[in-house]
């Protein structure tokens, strides 16, 4: 049975609860990983897949990015966002500012993401 991204966003939620800084990054990063790889099989889905050499995380919310339609889009940078805040929660070493604001944030965009996924037209992404 193939993994359920969900149970990364329940993950999220379980970690944000805990006040040590380790538990905190790592929910915006599980709850980052949950929106993008269901963003990403979604966009597979259509038949298109991220070329050779192109990183998969900027090339799938370009899909998103990259439609007509401004809910589509909405998702791209809502996504893209999520990244960015993933990657300071991941790699940067300094403090992150009012963490415990951003992990709400990005739990809350996470479902509000997750959500537009589910309500988008089914023929979007494409360009």
């Amino acid at each position: 049975m193939p993994f359920d991204w969900n149970n990364f966003l329940t993950l999220a939620e379980e970690l944000a609860t805990k006040t040590d800084e380790a538990s905190q990054r790592t929910a915006i990063s599980r709850a980052y990983y949950c929106v993008f790889n269901l963003a990403l099989a979604r966009a597979k889905s259509k038949g298109r897949f991220p070329p050779r050499n192109t990183p998969t995380h900027q090339w799938c919310w370009d899909q998103y990015k990259g439609t007509v339609d401004p809910t589509c889009q909405q998702l791209g940078n809502t996504g893209e966002r999520m990244k960015r805040m993933r990657v300071d929660a991941d790699y940067k070493a300094t403090k992150i500012p009012r963490l415990d604001d951003e992990v709400e944030k990005v739990l809350q965009e996470a479902h509000e993401l997750l959500a537009g996924l589910t309500a988008l037209d089914p023929k979007y992404p494409r360009p």
